[in-house]
């Protein structure tokens, strides 16, 4: 006979809360200087203790002189004219805050915020995602789909299919042919108009003209958040240069970063003046959010500095002597080195720009993988293997393109072991044609 009694137990279980705070400063990690001046001057609207002094901001001087030429008190940056803009991740956080209202689902969405790409996909599996949070994936999918609503059209998507079904308007006439032509984009590739025309039941010309719609699709949605212009010639966050001992500095750049005051002699005095419970409850989290926000963007620089820093500290060989003396270099080597999480350093690393003397780059650029190298531990940098496949493919006779082959044993006999298929994928990422399509191309060329 089975008996049934009431009892009770005990258990401890951790799980990562997403307070409004802690919202907060994901986002400021997120932020360039740029993006982070227009978001605390959103703050001073909203806030009285909140005061902001913000930078003019300028684009970078095109060269960078040497230190022993220049002069401490000169900064060249405020020669030239301001084109500052709102960026990227600016964007894409203002419309998860428009889109979802509830605290719960903002979590998530920031969450989901955080691992779009620049060309608008999502990079992680949301049950990856889901699990890290801690909830379940259709409570992921769910926040999801809602973000998908967002402008310009085909933003979170997570893959090409999705990007470009999520571009079709609800009443189009040809909705349902383009949706059977995006799930048999193999063939799309291939140009198979046969098998799309049986599939569709549309005529080869209907086909063809669906196909030249297709072509009108944007499949990297996320580039109209920012301007390219601008992004190239935008000021950098972060400078890094050589002193006149020899040693290698990182500073912020003053130039493009806000400061933050709280206003603690107004905050006495209005505190002084209000007598309802409810006003006083008021002046103290506002002035209590104000002080939380100056902490937090201090956290957030210092946190910049100890990343930049320590790749300057790695990667002293590539500002030295160029693109080719890049090391390989992991997210979880900069995270064990400065004791932070590698989800910490992905997120610095994401949005910020450094300025060197070979130039200013992304943080990111500065991460790649390792490829053997014959004779030693450490490998090279797959972005060194990826320039020195640029200059061989540069420096090839137009009347004898090199095949990815032959650049594999160049490659070979430098003592990097690197196959075929290794070299086309190379290739691609650098939008270089195959040496077939290099040698029709050379063939259509004018004669000089």
């Amino acid at each position: 006979m089975l008996h049934m009694t009431p009892n009770a137990h005990l258990a401890q279980k951790q799980s990562l809360v997403f307070t409004p705070q802690l919202q907060q400063a994901i986002k400021l990690l997120l932020f360039n200087n740029l993006e982070l001046s227009n978001y605390v001057e959103k703050i001073a609207e909203e806030n009285p203790f909140v005061e902001v002094e913000l930078p003019e901001m300028r684009v970078p001087a095109p060269r960078v002189m040497a230190s022993s030429q220049r002069d401490p008190s000169f900064d060249p940056i405020s020669l030239l004219a301001d084109r500052s803009t709102q960026g990227f991740a600016a964007q894409l956080f203002a419309q998860v805050d428009d889109i979802l209202t509830e605290q719960s689902e903002r979590a998530i969405g920031y969450a989901i915020a955080s691992h779009v790409d620049p060309s608008g996909w999502l990079s992680i599996p949301t049950p990856l995602l889901a699990d890290n949070l801690g909830v379940d994936d259709a409570c992921v999918c769910t926040v999801l789909r809602k973000l998908q609503s967002a402008e310009p059209a085909g933003l979170f998507a997570r893959n090409l299919a999705e990007c470009l079904v999520l571009q079709i308007v609800a009443d189009d006439p040809d909705r349902s042919a383009l949706l059977i032509i995006m799930q048999n984009l193999v063939l799309v590739e291939r140009g198979a108009i046969p098998e799309l025309r049986r599939k569709t039941g549309c005529s080869a010309e209907e086909v063809k003209r669906l196909l030249r719609r297709l072509r009108e699709f944007n499949p990297k949605p996320g580039l109209a958040l920012s301007d390219d212009v601008m992004m190239s010639a935008r000021a950098p966050d972060i400078l890094a240069a050589r002193g006149q001992d020899g040693e290698w500095y990182v500073e912020l750049n003053g130039a493009t970063l806000p400061i933050l005051k709280v206003d603690e002699v107004e905050g006495r005095r209005v505190r002084k003046l209000v007598k309802h419970d409810s006003d006083q409850a008021y002046v103290r989290d506002t002035l209590g959010n104000a002080r939380w926000l100056k902490r937090a963007i201090a956290q957030r620089n210092e946190t910049s500095i100890k990343v930049a820093a320590e790749i300057v500290r790695f990667q002293k060989a590539f500002l030295e002597h160029g693109m080719q003396h890049m090391r390989p270099l992991k997210l979880k080597t900069v995270a064990d080195a400065v004791g932070l999480h590698e989800s910490t350093i992905s997120r610095v690393t994401s949005s910020l720009m450094m300025q060197t003397p070979q130039g200013s780059f992304p943080l990111k650029t500065f991460f790649s993988t390792a490829i053997d190298l014959d004779g030693t531990d450490e490998g090279v940098s797959a972005r060194m293997v990826r320039e020195k496949i640029r200059n061989l493919i540069g420096a090839e006779n137009p009347s004898g393109p090199l095949s990815d082959e032959f650049i594999a044993q160049s490659l070979q006999c430098e003592g990097l072991s690197i196959a075929r298929r290794t070299i086309a994928k190379y290739r691609k990422l650098d939008k270089i044609p195959s040496s077939s399509q290099r040698r029709r191309a050379y063939r259509l060329r004018p004669a000089v």
